[in-house]
């Protein structure tokens, strides 16, 4: 009687998924130097140092890819399980609150929370809390629940509402649009029927605007898109000043660490406005560049999602590719004058500890999906060659 072969246990979760981590790296070295390059001159006035901004962004850039590394080990399920993701979304909600009432004040916003004397914006660990709540609560959810209106849609506005409320109290505009993409894409992805949503969209959109054009200083934002020089030194300024630096950059751009618009003109460079100084200094190539990062980016998290072992996991796979590229594509309309001002950043690029850090801790999340997917393959591809 033949002996039976044993089939050989894998012990790992599977191996990194090295295209995704390529181009991971690859922008966040170049965001590296881009911040280098713009705050060098608002760093030297503000804080008396050129390589501050880079010396800070540099350390959270370290931090975040050990976290990712870490995270990427830990099976994405145990990280999705009902405790942690209640006490999560409890912590973030709690901390998003305590920003608007006691948190520090930046620019006049009272987003962040002063801690050992780091600044932490909560809504960014709230945004990838809430990519594996509604992806969860998703993949729970059966057919019939998904296409009716009150499971596919209602449900969904109910998460929405609540996790808005701390946003409303901040004036946090920018990151509710986020939320509400994050969490209407997850629910169409997971099979949530469009024509409750089609339906409902000129309600939301026109109550979206009400609530937009409720404050002067947002309405006068609003109608800035349509015509910044309007309201040059105020409102405009900052569009048009980045404008100036696209403008300018020409092919090749003025060169690295040549940008005019970064001497004072455009405020804190380094930041939501480092795509401008991208163009200035490395001209539409580099324009150019970063587009073609992010679209290699995206189709390869779509793979990733498409490969996931579960629902769940396609789910949060497409729930931080599309945190991702909404921000990418919100950051992108502002620079250019397409949309009014707001306080995205550009993913992996601006300057930012608490982005840059939850980013790449999300970022350790898609590499677990990748991971179980590849180990779930390595076993099948065994099995067959035992059997043959």
């Amino acid at each position: 009687m033949a002996k039976k072969k044993r089939v050989k246990r894998i012990s790992t979760i599977g191996q990194m998924d090295i295209n995704i981590l390529s181009i991971i790296t690859i922008m966040v070295l170049f965001g590296l130097i881009m911040v280098g390059s713009a705050s060098s001159v608002s760093a030297l006035y503000t804080k008396g140092d050129s390589m501050f901004f880079l010396r800070k962004q540099l350390l959270v850039a370290l931090a975040g890819f050990v976290l990712m590394y870490i995270i990427s080990r830990v099976d994405y399920h145990i990280v999705a399980s009902p405790a942690i993701i209640l006490i999560s979304y409890i912590t973030v909600w709690i901390a998003m609150v305590l920003a608007a009432f006691i948190g520090g004040s930046i620019n006049g916003a009272n987003r962040w929370i002063n801690i050992l004397g780091f600044s932490i914006q909560p809504s960014e660990p709230a945004k990838i809390v809430l990519i594996i709540l509604t992806a969860w609560f998703c993949s729970k959810q059966s057919k019939e629940s998904l296409k009716s209106f009150n499971g596919g849609f209602v449900s969904y506005g109910v998460i929405l509402v609540l996790s808005v409320i701390p946003l409303l109290l901040e004036k946090h505009k920018s990151a509710s649009v986020i939320f509400a993409i994050l969490i209407f894409t997850i629910a169409l992805l997971g099979g949530a029927n469009i024509k409750y949503y089609l339906i409902m969209a000129p309600m939301g959109l026109g109550g979206a605007l009400i609530w937009f054009l409720h404050d002067e200083y947002s309405r006068k934002r609003l109608l800035s898109m349509f015509d910044p020089f309007l309201d040059p030194k105020n409102t405009g300024y900052q569009a048009i000043q980045s404008l100036y630096a696209i403008g300018s950059g020409g092919l090749f751009g003025l060169g690295l660490g040549r940008s005019q618009q970064k001497i004072m003109y455009i405020p804190e460079p380094q930041n939501d406005f480092i795509f401008s100084i991208i163009c200035e200094e490395l001209g539409f190539i580099g324009a150019v560049s970063v587009i073609l990062l992010f679209m290699f980016f995206m189709f390869r998290c779509v793979k990733i999602a498409s490969e996931a072992p579960d629902k769940l996991g396609r789910l949060v796979a497409m729930g931080l590719t599309t945190l991702i590229m909404a921000q990418f594509v919100l950051n992108i309309v502002v620079v250019t004058a397409m949309g009014p001002v707001t306080g995205v950043p550009l993913p992996f690029f601006s300057a930012g500890g608490t982005n840059l850090l939850f980013t790449l801790s999300g970022m350790g999340i898609l590499l677990n999906i990748s991971r179980q997917s590849i180990k779930l393959r390595k076993n099948a591809n065994q099995q067959q060659s035992e059997v043959r």
